[in-house]
This record gives C-alpha cells, sequence and structure tokens, in this order.
C-alpha cells in the first residue's frame, strides 16, 4: 500500500492497513457507513473523524466512548506526525508517511525525555501474558506512562485492574524500589470510596500495581453523555461530591495528596452507585528522580482543564490538600454545567483561564440547583487556596447542611 496510510498495531483489526482519504471529517467508527470501518465492540458506530488537507492529517474526537488518546494522551483533535498513534477503544493506529524506524518520533522531544508516551503502546502486548501470579486480559486504557488491564489473579481466580508502568521506568533502581514501596504501603489504606491497592511489584522490566476492578464508568464517560442526553440531576454531583469528599477526608488525614483529582480519576460502580476515587497511589509512589519528570506541576501533568491554579502555575511547594479540593470542585462544575469552566483553545489559553478567569454561574445551565450547592461548588474552586474550604472534613460538614434542606442525600 502506497504512504501515507494508517495501520492498525492492536486489536480485533491487528495489521490490517487503511488508505488515507483526502477531505474533511471521513467518520472512523463500526458503523458500515464509516469511511474508517474498525471491528473493535468497544468503538463507537462514529467514534472520531479523520481529516486530510494538504499534508495534515488530524484526527478528532467526535464523542466516542473513551474519547481518543494520540500517543497515549487524550485530546479533542489533533495533527499527526510521522509514526504517531492513537488509540479508540482497543485499537492502536498508527499513521505513516515512510517506512517505520522505532524511536524516529522521539526528534523534538524536549530533554531529557527519560518517559516517552508513544512507549505507552507497547505495553498492550502484555494482553494475554502473565505478570507474577496476573494472568493479563483486555485493555481498560492507557496515560502517558501506563496502561491498564483486566487481569485475573490465578491463585484466587479473583478479577483485578492491573497497571503496567513503561519499561523504562524500571530503568532506575531506587526508582522502582520507591515505587513498589509506596504502593505496597497504600494496601492498608482502605475506604468504601477509595479503589483498593491489592498488590505491587516487578517483573521482569515492568513495575506493576493490582487494583479492585470497579464495573461501572468514569466520569469522563458519563460527561460525555452530557449535551446529546438530558442534563444531570444535581443530586447526582451531589452525591458523587460527597462520596468523593469522604475519600479525600481519609486520604489527607494519611498524608496523602492526590494531585489529580479530575473525571477520569472518578468511578461510579455500576451495582450499587457508589463513587471510588482512583489513582490515589500515583501521588505517593511516582516521587522519584526520574518519575518527577511525569509528576511535577511544572510538567503540567494530568487534566488541565481541572488543575488548581497553584499546580497550573507549576508552583509544587504550593500544592497542598487543598490543590484536591479545587479539582473536586471543578470536576462537580463540569458534570453539572456539561463543559469545563476552563477550557481554552489549546495549553497556554487553558492555563491562563484556570488561573486568571472565573467560571460563569451554573444556575443558566442548571435551572433546579439549589444557590446554596452552587455557592459550595465556587468555593471548592476559588482562585486562592486560602479561600476554599479549608480541608475535606469542613465542606462535608456544609454538604450535609446542603442536603438536609434540599433532600440530597449521599
Amino acid at each position: 500500500m502506497d504512504y501515507p496510510h494508517f495501520v492498525v498495531l492492536s486489536g480485533p483489526d491487528k495489521g490490517k492497513k487503511l488508505p488515507v482519504h483526502a477531505g474533511r471529517g471521513h467518520p472512523l467508527g463500526r458503523s458500515p457507513e464509516a469511511a474508517y470501518r474498525v471491528n473493535d465492540m468497544r468503538v463507537s458506530r462514529f467514534h472520531c473523524t479523520l481529516s486530510a488537507e494538504g499534508d495534515a492529517v488530524t484526527v478528532a474526537d467526535t464523542g466516542g466512548a473513551g474519547g481518543v488518546l494520540v500517543n497515549g494522551a487524550k485530546v479533542q483533535a489533533q495533527v499527526l506526525g510521522h509514526g504517531d498513534t492513537f488509540q479508540v477503544g482497543e485499537s492502536l493506529i498508527r499513521y505513516l508517511t515512510g517506512p517505520y524506524t522505532p524511536g524516529a518520533t522521539l526528534q523534538g522531544l524536549s530533554a531529557p525525555a527519560e518517559y516517552d508516551p508513544r512507549a505507552t503502546e507497547q505495553l498492550a502486548e502484555l494482553s494475554g501474558r502473565t505478570l507474577a501470579r496476573f494472568r493479563i486480559g483486555d485493555v481498560l486504557g492507557s496515560g502517558s506512562t501506563s496502561m491498564a488491564f483486566r487481569a485475573t489473579d490465578t491463585e484466587s481466580g479473583h478479577e483485578v485492574a492491573l497497571k503496567a508502568m513503561q519499561p523504562a521506568f524500571a530503568k532506575n533502581e531506587d526508582d522502582v524500589q520507591r515505587f513498589v514501596r509506596a504502593m505496597r504501603a497504600m494496601m492498608p489504606l482502605k475506604h468504601p470510596h477509595l479503589v483498593e491497592v491489592l498488590a505491587a511489584g516487578k517483573s521482569g522490566p515492568y513495575c506493576w500495581c493490582a487494583m479492585e476492578l470497579i464495573e461501572g464508568e468514569s466520569m469522563t464517560a458519563v460527561i460525555k453523555r452530557i449535551g446529546i442526553a438530558d442534563m444531570l440531576d444535581w443530586k447526582y454531583t451531589f452525591r458523587m461530591a460527597v462520596h468523593i469528599g469522604r475519600a479525600l477526608a481519609h486520604a489527607h488525614g494519611h498524608g496523602i495528596i492526590h494531585r489529580d483529582i479530575a473525571p477520569a480519576n472518578i468511578l461510579m460502580r455500576r451495582s450499587d452507585k457508589v463513587f471510588k476515587l482512583g489513582d490515589l497511589m500515583l501521588a505517593k509512589a511516582l516521587d522519584g528522580a526520574n518519575a518527577q519528570q511525569i509528576t511535577r506541576p511544572g510538567e503540567l501533568v494530568g487534566d488541565v482543564a481541572h488543575m488548581s491554579p497553584e499546580r497550573a502555575g507549576g508552583s509544587a511547594a504550593a500544592v497542598d490538600h487543598r490543590s484536591d479540593l479545587f479539582g473536586l470542585g471543578a470536576t462537580c462544575y463540569t458534570l453539572l454545567a456539561g463543559k469545563p469552566a476552563f477550557q481554552g483553545a489549546n495549553l497556554i489559553d487553558t492555563v491562563t483561564r484556570v488561573r486568571t478567569v472565573e467560571p460563569l454561574k451554573l444556575s443558566a445551565r442548571q435551572i433546579g440547583i439549589p444557590p446554596s450547592f452552587e455557592g459550595a461548588v465556587f468555593k471548592l474552586m476559588a482562585k486562592n487556596p486560602a479561600d476554599r474550604y479549608q480541608s475535606a472534613d469542613e465542606l462535608l460538614a456544609d454538604l450535609a447542611r446542603i442536603g438536609q434542606a434540599n433532600g440530597a442525600s449521599a
């Protein structure tokens, strides 16, 4: 096949090559009517679009379940370069303008580049293999430095979620030991609204962590439905705020700051509608000399639209437990409004809005929201940490009063 073209690296269509169609807005999805058809049941009928204008090929999220990840990072739209990969559902697809040489796309990365988001795609090869006592199944999702899988504990027979780090992470033994110690230190930390850490270790070149498997959906998935369906009842968001507030009170009481409270890290279990906070261990485990390159606030790793102003400003010293409270407030706002309070045209614009722009009132989108609950959300999102709730316990006390006065319970 002539270049340029796409090649499917993993998923049901692995090995399939797709020609690039000239023009704008060609849909990719499971529908027979899609210009780019894939046979992945986790891909929506019309999941995203691909546009080719001149030399520019762009992938754009159109609301497909799970979104679109380019080189391991979730995007709304992005121009693809040679060798770039994008993931939809369980399918990982690479864009090629010529023969591909691994490592060629590293050019232009800022040094030091200890962790390359493109390397995350290689973790998909773990599916079907075994790490320690865990038999690895389908991909659940991926981030810039890791991939999560559905896995089975061969000793107990229980299903778990297993997160595997890029092999590059394990090159520094100090970081490996710090990661494993921190993850295992999280195992005794149990709470009804925290995703439980079950085991952690290093097998071959991979650091991994096994966690409680939550059968449900993330708030990211919930938000994607807003706008094409009716707005959420404010009581749904109220309940989420109480549950995650309880999780934060417990974590903060143990001296642990999450640092990335955002819709993707909040799950609702389908069976009992309980909200759970995940990835808490990353704040403590990824704290080594190399790992800091992907976690320190100055790198702006995480969901920028839900990031506190102090973290968006790159001041590591200024980030404390109140930064988590801001993230919870920003997530509440997004659920209530159907879109983030701070959404710029690009990264710099978004960061500027987070730091300087006051969010619009929610009452225009949520007619039934009590002023007291809207006030609580805005207090959580105060630019100055001193103007926010000063603890999760203080927030929970206020939410209890609001719920009692407005017939809302958690």
